[in-house]
């Protein structure tokens, strides 16, 4: 199995902690609907994500995060421009 970068490692623990589920179950390629979360779920996972990454998240961008690979990749691309 590849190592899986700090910042996927980071999301999923904020995932699999926000539903109480293991970590191990949450893979890069399930829905956020898929995983159990609503639009509060969703919410407040972001919140917790920009606590964490020290970003802030675009409500336009937001509305564009549907599954885990997506978050991860538009955490890296915030990051990026924080930079």
């Amino acid at each position: 199995m590849p190592s899986i970068d700090t910042i996927t490692q980071k999301v999923i623990a904020a995932i699999a902690d926000a539903k109480r589920i293991p970590a191990e179950s949450v893979s890069a390629e399930q829905s956020l609907t898929d995983l159990g979360f609503d639009s509060l779920d969703t919410i407040s996972l972001l919140f917790n994500l920009e606590e964490t990454f020290h970003v802030s998240i675009p409500e336009e961008e937001a509305r564009l995060l549907r599954n885990v690979s997506d978050i991860v990749s538009g955490l890296r691309s915030l990051m990026a421009k924080a930079a």
